[in-house]
């Protein structure tokens, strides 16, 4: 990424750090479905890099699973919240306000788990992409863990729809988005997104492996709720409490992960 962009997203994230905290609100599957793999696969005790850790909503959830953290965001705001909000947690190794790319706290251990769960939809280059789950690679310990997110393009495109239908006039809109996985005048002419790259499910675990990794889960983070939140939060919480379950329950069948917005991919480093 340009340093042109990287200023993108970090202005993008410095002026919308409520917005960025409310969203695992509002968009409540993301936070149920990582902990669901967390409590599986990591033990207490075990050491995570929380990259791009945006709010550190996620973060204070490794920290009270016992799990040793870093913490790395490009976003000034970000890092001043999570730095009020964690920076006295005896768990937490470090706060790093820093480019994903350049810093240097991937290098500070061999690490038991490493989170990526936003910047390989900020980087349009496949190149790019790879190269920073190389970085994962180089620094999991054998037997260590990748989580990684990813905004599938069926998601974008009805989020286009809902908010900016007009994009389907323009060559470098909804068309563009489809063909490429990125547009100019569609979702990123909307106030929520900015150097945003859409993927297809199958994509994923292509490029897991490019990097040297084993996929072991491929999982839609919302299912049939991808684009349905306000549906989802007219129901009573006992039936909120069940559809989570359930979403969580199907989570890999290839029909939720083509109707979910998000993707969770988890992966491991061959021993």
């Amino acid at each position: 990424m340009s340093r042109e962009k990287v200023k993108e997203v970090r202005d993008y994230y410095n002026n919308h750090v409520a917005d960025e905290d409310q969203r695992l609100d509002e968009h409540p599957f993301e936070i149920p479905l990582t902990m669901h793999f967390v409590v599986r696969y990591l033990s207490p005790g075990a050491s995570v890099f929380d990259v791009a850790c945006g709010t550190g909503r996620i973060a204070s959830l490794l920290l009270e699973k016992g799990l040793y953290t870093g913490l790395n965001d490009l976003s000034d705001q970000n890092i001043s919240l999570v730095e009020q909000r964690l920076g006295s947690h005896q768990k937490v190794i470090f706060i790093d306000r820093t480019d994903a790319m350049e810093s240097k706290r991937w290098a500070q251990k061999a690490w038991d788990s490493i989170f990526i769960l936003g910047p390989l939809y900020h980087i349009i280059s496949k190149e790019r992409r790879l190269q920073l789950l190389a970085k994962a690679y180089e620094n999991l310990k054998p037997g260590g863990f990748l989580f990684s997110s990813y905004m599938t393009r069926a998601g974008a495109l009805v989020y286009g729809l809902k908010h900016n239908p007009d994009g389907i006039l323009y060559p470098d809109g909804a068309k563009k988005l489809w063909e490429t996985g990125t547009d100019n005048s569609f979702v990123q002419a909307t106030e929520y997104f900015t150097n945003a790259y859409f993927a297809h499910p199958e994509e994923i675990n292509p490029l897991i492996e490019k990097a040297g990794l084993v996929p072991i889960h491929l999982a839609g983070a919302e299912g049939f709720f991808g684009e349905r939140f306000d549906l989802f939060h007219s129901l009573e919480d006992r039936l909120k409490d069940e559809w989570i379950k359930f979403v969580i329950e199907k989570c890999e069948d290839i029909h939720m992960l083509q109707l979910s917005k998000h993707l969770l991919s988890i992966a491991q480093k061959p021993s």
